[in-house]
C-alpha cells in the first residue's frame, strides 16, 4: 500500500499492439513483493484489443491512458516519464516479465547507493510457446545476459551497458538534466538515454542478479527494424567514440559483446538466478 500521497516507484509501460503479452506483464508487476508503486500504461494508438485487456485489471495503482494517434516509442516513453510521480522510475516493456523481487531489490540498492543515478540488472532470455520450435529450443536453454557492475562511457562504446526493461532511475536527476528519449535514435533510443546519462556525469550500476525475463519472441521492435537499429547503434557509438581519449580506432565486434555477456544459468550458479 502507498504510505504517502505519492508512490515510491513509478512503473512505466509503453503499449502498442501488445495483446499476446500485456496481461502476463501486468500480473508480474502486481505480484511484486514491494507494493508502494504506481503502474502507468500508455497505449500508443494500438489497433488490437490491448486496451480491453488492460481494462480487465482492477487495481487502484494502475493508471491507463491512450495516445489519440500513434506517436512512436520515444515520444510515448517521454509522455510516460512526464506522468510519473515516484521518487524512482522503473522501466518495463509490454512483453517482458519482472521477477517478484525486482522493485524491492532495486529500491534497496538505490537507497543504499545514493551516488547511483540509474540501476539495471542481469536478465534471462525466454521464448513463448507460440514461437517456432527451433527458436524455443535454443533460447530456453537458460541464457543469462550479464552487464558490468559499474559501466563507464568506454564500456558503452562497446554496446548498450544497461538493459532498458531492467532500468530504475532517480526521476529528479533525469528531469533536472533534461535527459529524455530522442526519436532520432529509434529503435535504439534506450541506448542513447544511457549515453546521455553517462555524458552528463551520472553514475550507473547493474545489480548482478536476474530480475527480469526478456521475451525474445521474434517480433520484438528492435528485431523487426534491424537496419534502422544498426544505423542508430552506429551513430551512438560514433558520438561516444568522439568523446573518448584516446579515441578507439575500430568498432567493437558484436560477437565479442555476446561472448563477454551471455552465459548459461548453470555456469553462473544459483545465487544470481
Amino acid at each position: 500500500m502507498c504510505t504517502s500521497n505519492y508512490p515510491r516507484i513509478s512503473v512505466l509501460i509503453p503499449v502498442y499492439n501488445a495483446a499476446p503479452f500485456i496481461a502476463a506483464t501486468i500480473q508480474a508487476v502486481l505480484a511484486q513483493t514491494f507494493e508502494d508503486f504506481e503502474l502507468i500504461l500508455l497505449d500508443d494508438a494500438s489497433t488490437d484489443n490491448s486496451a480491453e485487456i488492460i481494462a480487465q485489471f482492477h487495481d487502484k495503482r494502475i493508471i491507463f491512458a491512450r495516445n489519440e494517434q500513434n506517436l512512436g516509442i520515444a515520444a510515448t516513453r517521454n509522455k510516460l516519464a512526464a506522468m510519473a510521480r515516484g521518487e524512482y522510475v522503473a522501466v518495463l516493456d509490454h512483453d517482458d516479465i519482472c521477477r517478484p523481487e525486482r522493485l524491492k531489490t532495486q529500491a534497496v540498492f538505490l537507497d543504499s547507493h545514493p551516488e547511483i543515478a540509474m540501476a539495471g540488472s542481469w536478465f534471462e532470455l525466454f521464448c513463448p510457446r507460440t514461437a517456432p520450435l527451433p527458436r524455443r529450443l535454443l533460447v530456453n536453454l537458460g541464457w543469462v545476459w550479464r552487464q558490468p557492475l559499474f559501466p563507464t562511457l568506454k564500456d558503452a562504446w562497446r554496446g548498450n551497458v544497461l538493459m532498458h526493461p531492467t532500468a530504475m532511475y532517480r526521476r529528479r536527476l533525469f528531469e533536472e538534466r533534461g535527459i529524455c528519449y530522442n526519436a532520432a535514435y529509434t529503435p535504439a533510443e534506450d541506448y542513447d538515454l544511457v549515453r546521455q546519462a553517462l555524458e552528463a556525469g551520472l553514475k550507473l550500476a547493474n545489480i548482478p542478479q536476474v530480475l527480469l525475463r526478456y521475451n525474445l519472441h521474434g517480433g520484438n521492435f528492435s528485431l523487426r527494424r534491424k537496419e534502422q537499429m544498426r544505423a542508430a547503434d552506429r551513430r551512438i557509438k560514433e558520438e561516444i567514440r568522439s568523446r573518448l581519449t584516446p579515441r578507439p580506432k575500430f568498432f567493437y565486434p558484436y560477437f565479442l559483446v555476446m561472448l563477454q555477456k551471455l552465459r548459461l544459468k548453470f555456469i553462473i550458479g544459483k545465487n544470481n538466478v
